[in-house]
């Protein structure tokens, strides 16, 4: 679904830091899902973990939620998301995404 957005428009790239919100789905469908300020829900993204090197496409869930312990972060992942790039609670990042 990713490779299909950036088909129709070149992808805009972010450098960050992602933060993490525990979800229940994705440790076993490989399915993950992320909050974005930037990209539209129902988007996919690219995100990938400065420090592993690792990739994982996530699906925009809605925008940042609004609370203290999400400022200055630039996309959170969901926990299963998180484990598969080897992130802890806050890593640096790379967000590719189509607006």
């Amino acid at each position: 679904m990713y490779n299909e957005q950036v088909d129709k428009k070149t992808p805009a790239i972010e450098i960050g830091i992602a933060g993490v919100f525990k979800s229940t789905s994705g440790w076993q469908d490989g399915k993950y899902y992320c909050f974005s300020n930037e990209a539209s829900p129902g988007s996919v993204i690219k995100v990938t973990d400065n420090s592993s090197n690792k990739t994982i496409y996530a699906k925009v869930l809605d925008v940042i939620p609004d609370i203290k312990q999400n400022y200055g972060l630039t996309i959170i992942v969901s926990n299963a998301a998180a484990s598969e790039l080897g992130g802890t609670e806050q890593f640096a990042c790379n967000v590719s995404y189509v607006k």
